[in-house]
């Protein structure tokens, strides 16, 4: 990740308050560039896609579901037969936000590259064997003139990167309380 990396978020948490304030001030000047970048790239999403990636934050929420696939959503029961010639690969998270009051759907198409890397050869807070963590920070970038690239780091240090042209969300309210 460019803007929102392991480093600084480690800087966040460190035990020294002159790195933990370089880390904020860094943070800072991070966020005001990837805001400009983001701004760049508002042509190249639908106006619902750029609320998503300005306005919606899902920090602290948690990867609930990450599927991908050549035909996510297939009804193998239904009456459209599953033709082996058409590749349409998808990549869809859904997510609850940090207050397990709101589900986000995320769903990604024409994609050409996923990774999912859990929890990397440099973890973060991760107990070996435990959970992905809370959805740290994301971040949108472009790649060229026809792809984009969005990263999202976990708390373990679980890294998701997935390039693709088109994106889609839906968010709906749901029940839930993070802490009693």
């Amino acid at each position: 990740m460019k803007y929102f990396s392991k480093e600084l978020w480690a800087g966040y948490n460190s035990r020294s308050d002159a790195e933990r304030q370089r880390a904020f001030e860094q943070g800072e000047r991070n966020r005001q560039e990837y805001s400009r970048q983001l701004e760049q790239l508002r042509p190249r999403l639908s106006e619902k896609a750029y609320r998503f990636f300005t306005d919606e934050s899902l920090h602290d929420g948690r990867l609930l579901a990450f599927s991908a696939g050549d035909s996510i959503g297939h009804d193998i029961r239904g009456s459209e037969k599953f033709d082996i010639n058409v590749h349409k690969v998808t990549v869809e998270m859904r997510v609850l936000g940090s207050n397990l009051d709101v589900h986000y759907a995320l769903r990604y198409e024409t994609v050409r590259r996923v990774l999912f890397d859990y929890p990397s050869d440099e973890p973060l807070f991760h107990n070996e064997g435990r959970h992905i963590g809370d959805w740290g920070y994301d971040e949108l970038t472009a790649i060229d003139d026809n792809w984009l690239r969005h990263e999202v780091l976990f708390a373990s240090g679980t890294t998701i990167l997935i390039e693709f042209k088109d994106f889609f969300y839906e968010r709906e309210g749901c029940e839930g309380v993070r802490y009693l």
